[in-house]
């Protein structure tokens, strides 16, 4: 049995195993970076801490604030940006508005992966592998309200869960977020109801919104174990310790 949760904000407790979810856009670009080659992405939510950070290992430097790249770094929050940084075989430092506080607040937790609409199949597959007894997905939200993207994110990889595993308990918000999807099935229309979708249109980046709305286009999942303070490698299979 795996009892599976929904968190619409970062939580102030979690348990042992976590995915975080920013769709738009901080977990679909880290998906993109593993799916071209990144080896590590370590996630921090300080700008100057993340500018240290990447000029101590050598990183690729990415982030934003209001949804543009901040002064000084490689690149900011697009997935569609990942290619033209070749970032293949470096490592790469994410600072963004929201994803990268969720990422912190889930330092406690044992096991953190990254989740996304794009990677929702393979992310079933490595907690299935994982192993654990409880899986809180928790989507991270902007700037302090919940956000439908995240939510969406949340249910795709539920679902996929659900039809993969016979017993599991889903939780009262697990089975609302699953609603989400009752409908026609067009991901970009109802991402696109997102305030942030909303906004990231009117800056110029509607064509991340269509890309973070691709179901299973990538394979990467990114995740972490306590003691790697907040560094992601690409899934490698296996168990969660403990």
């Amino acid at each position: 049995m795996m009892r599976l949760d929904v968190a619409f904000l970062p939580p102030a407790r979690v348990p042992s195993c976590v995915v975080v979810f920013d769709v738009l856009r901080m977990t679909t670009t880290a998906c993109a970076l593993f799916d071209a080659g990144v080896v590590a992405l370590t996630v921090v939510a300080d700008p100057d801490a993340a500018r240290a950070v990447a000029a101590e290992r050598g990183a690729l430097l990415l982030g934003e604030r209001q949804g543009v790249a901040l002064p000084g770094f490689d690149g900011g929050n697009s997935p569609l940006e990942v290619a033209s940084l070749a970032p293949r075989g470096r490592e790469a430092v994410q600072c963004t508005t929201n994803g990268s506080r969720a990422v912190e607040a889930a330092a406690a937790a044992e096991g953190v992966f990254l989740g996304a609409v794009v990677n929702a199949s393979a992310l079933a597959e490595a907690l299935l592998a994982a192993a654990p007894d409880e899986v809180l997905l928790v989507c991270a939200g902007t700037e302090g309200r919940p956000s439908l993207d995240d939510v969406v994110g949340a249910a795709c990889t539920a679902r996929a869960l659900a039809l993969r595993h016979e017993q599991i308990e889903l939780s009262d918000t697990a089975h609302m977020a699953l609603r989400l999807l009752e409908g026609p099935g067009d991901l970009r229309a109802l991402l696109g109801r997102a305030a942030h979708a909303r906004f990231l249109e009117r800056i110029g980046f509607g064509d991340d919104v269509t890309y973070a709305a691709g179901l299973d286009a990538l394979g990467a999942v990114p995740w972490r174990t306590a003691g790697r303070e907040a560094t992601f490698v690409a899934w490698p299979g296996g168990q969660l310790p403990g």
